[in-house]
């Protein structure tokens, strides 16, 4: 199989001028990457988002590679046959409205909004709704290098019953990818509408979550004062009208995001491609 070439729509020559990494630190990867023969060919961009990721340590980029194609090769589930056009995914979009806010936030982090559309526990399915979110996360990445991630998830409309739906195996591998390869910078998960039933929830996620992951959630009480949210997390014109914010409401930015992601097609088939390589490799 040819090595997989995926293009960015920026260069890393655009990030060190930016000083978000060296020419340095990319050099020395590309030499610790020869040595790598299971891992497929990087361009510079793909190495200076794990650097940038990293925070410019060298050594947890490396781990932080090696994990990437680790956990992508092993959860096809979550990584692979990401047809937006397929049933599954078009399932998943009459599930639940993610969204990629337009704008970032002045310290450059990307947000991703979520909130179900069909309520019904037997709709839900935990496989389709995480390998949306990873789809995204390329997707941000494609356009430019986030210096963070805030995840916002709506708990409006889950009951009890959802909770049967999180399969172990699936959330075990999430939590593995998300604390272990992500290539970005996790900052923010913010909770809204919680009840009774994201205390059940936890019990079952947080055996699969680290310390630091777990500090990082922000829960929100259904008759929570969504101007105090404004003000203390995420700026207003960065939010969804239907919950306070000043732009359109969070399916018709689905629905943007979704068109985007579609125009994409050619460079997210090159993300499972280098995933593919990687497989093949390992033979």
């Amino acid at each position: 199989m040819a090595e997989a070439r995926i293009e960015y729509n920026f260069t890393a020559e655009d990030l060190v001028k930016a000083n978000r990494t060296t020419s340095y630190n990319i050099d020395g990867l590309r030499e610790w990457l020869d040595l790598m023969p299971t891992i497929p060919h990087m361009s510079d961009e793909q190495i200076a988002i794990f650097l940038i990721a990293c925070k410019n340590d060298t050594e947890a980029t490396k781990n932080c590679i090696v994990y990437f194609f680790k956990y992508k090769a092993a959860a096809p589930e979550l990584f692979a046959q990401r047809d937006m056009e397929g049933d599954e995914l078009i399932h998943s979009f009459k599930v639940s409205s993610v969204a990629i806010m337009p704008q970032r936030t002045k310290e450059n982090y990307s947000v991703i909004v979520g909130s179900l559309k069909d309520t019904s526990y037997s709709s839900f399915n935990l496989d389709p709704q995480c390998k949306v979110i990873f789809m995204y996360l390329d997707y941000i990445l494609h356009e430019n290098p986030p210096a963070g991630l805030i995840v916002v998830l709506n708990l409006k409309g889950v009951g009890l019953m959802h909770v049967t739906r999180l399969k172990l195996s699936t959330v075990k591998k999430f939590f593995a990818f998300l604390q272990e390869a992500l290539p970005t910078q996790l900052k923010q998960i913010h909770i809204l509408n919680t009840s009774y039933v994201f205390d059940k929830i936890l019990v079952v996620l947080k055996p699969f979550m680290n310390k630091e992951l777990f500090d990082m959630i922000v829960t929100h009480a259904p008759n929570a004062n969504m101007e105090t949210f404004f003000k203390n997390h995420i700026s207003k014109d960065l939010f969804p009208s239907d919950f306070g914010g000043s732009l359109p409401n969070l399916e018709q930015l689905a629905q943007e995001t979704r068109y985007k992601c579609r125009k994409m097609k050619s460079y997210l088939e090159a993300c499972e491609n280098q995933v593919q390589a990687y497989k093949e490799n390992r033979r």
